[in-house]
């Protein structure tokens, strides 16, 4: 939340069908400590815009649904797994959101959107399609996802999505090292497929080596940790990420093959966001969805606003929009701070200004390529920053 511009997070399931062998939300968050397999409660979630449209929200949630800041729906789980063909259960979910118009964002590696009942109802809504790929051969595509449907089952997928007039991101999510040839072939095919926009992160490796799905994933790419270690990847959280040396110039490139082709591209490296031309992270939902609004009350924020200055401070205005109620419980627990006897703006304002002025493994500025400490301090005792491109 102290960098995205869209933060909500809806899942329709508890748990995910599909098995990706890069995917370790199980060893987290998700649905963790989750002993059976729930799912949305629709109705709820139904009262809850109601609530929000109607200007009675209750709670920080409903205050970014009253504000109509974009959810992302398959935040964790997949919603559109084998379950959903016996249950339809994010069917009615998108027959919810559709209802209020409510801006959406969808992740999914499924296909049964492409079935007429699905089609209409996107069609009727305002819903944005992120179609997710790894980043590989077509070979170690199968093992990678097991279960998932196929690359080409999955590109035909969007191209009935986008012709009926919903716009369909291809989210190349991970790139596998030494496979941007690959990246670069899905590229070409999305922009045949009647994709509007592509987004590419590379591998994120896991810490949790001793989790079920890392031990397939060591089996499938048995030289990937190596490989990392001999790249100086560096722990940041859980995972071990690619220096920005390594991937800023691949990511470039395929930026430039994206947009030969028509697409716009986003980074979707955290310290490469704001390398983009648009506001909505790296999803560019900004430009697809209506009547949407983002949240820029976070570091990444206040630095694109003064983007074009090349100096940072931090500046925030009483004008910057948080919700009315407390934001703290929705963040993780070592990102909780009390509140203390100051109000919810005082307190965000004092979690920001933390982030600021300290090192970059806390998301701030320094965090984000070409930003640098300058050394010097403003009036307030804040660091000052410069863009070093």
């Amino acid at each position: 939340m102290h960098f995205c511009s869209v933060p909500l997070r809806l899942d329709s399931y508890s748990n995910c069908q599909f098995g990706c062998q890069y995917c370790f939300s199980k060893a987290r968050g998700g649905a963790f400590n989750v002993n059976r397999a729930t799912t949305i409660n629709n109705s709820q979630l139904r009262k809850r815009l109601k609530r929000a449209v109607e200007g009675k929200p209750q709670g920080a949630t409903e205050d970014f649904l009253q504000r109509r800041i974009p959810v992302q729906f398959g935040g964790m789980n997949d919603p559109f797994g084998p379950s959903e063909i016996k249950k339809s259960v994010s069917l009615e979910t998108l027959k919810t959101l559709a209802e209020f118009d409510y801006p959406t964002i969808i992740s999914t590696k499924g296909t049964i959107l492409a079935s007429d009942e699905y089609l209409s109802v996107l069609a009727r809504g305002n819903f944005y399609v992120r179609i997710s790929v790894a980043a590989v051969d077509p070979e170690l595509s199968s093992s990678l996802e097991p279960g998932v449907p196929s690359v080409n089952s999955r590109m035909n997928c969007a191209k009935k999505i986008a012709a009926k007039g919903v716009p369909v991101s291809l989210r190349l999510q991970p790139i596998i090292p030494d496979y941007e040839q690959d990246a670069e072939r899905l590229i070409i095919d999305a922009a045949n497929h009647g994709f509007k926009h592509i987004s590419a992160e590379y591998l994120k490796l896991p810490v949790e080596t001793t989790a079920h799905s890392f031990a397939k994933l060591q089996k499938t790419l048995p030289e990937i940790r190596k490989f990392y270690a001999e790249q100086n990847a560096t722990r940041v959280g859980r995972e071990f990420i690619l220096p920005t040396t390594f991937k800023k110039p691949r990511l470039i490139n395929l930026k430039r093959v994206a947009e030969q082709l028509g697409l716009v591209f986003g980074f979707a490296e955290n310290e490469l966001l704001l390398q983009n031309n648009f506001s909505a992270c790296c999803n560019a939902s900004d430009l697809f969805l209506r009547d949407a609004n983002y949240f820029d009350f976070n570091i990444a924020g206040i630095l694109i606003k003064q983007l074009h200055l090349g100096e940072f401070k931090f500046s925030v205005t009483d004008n910057e929009w948080l919700p009315s109620h407390s934001v703290f419980s929705h963040l993780n627990s070592k990102s909780r701070v009390p509140a203390g006897n100051g109000s919810n703006r005082d307190a965000w304002t004092k979690f920001l200004k933390d982030k600021w002025n300290t090192g970059p493994w806390r998301g701030g500025p320094a965090s984000f390529d070409g930003v640098v400490n300058t050394g010097s301090i403003d009036e307030a005792g804040n660091n000052i920053y410069r863009l070093d491109c």
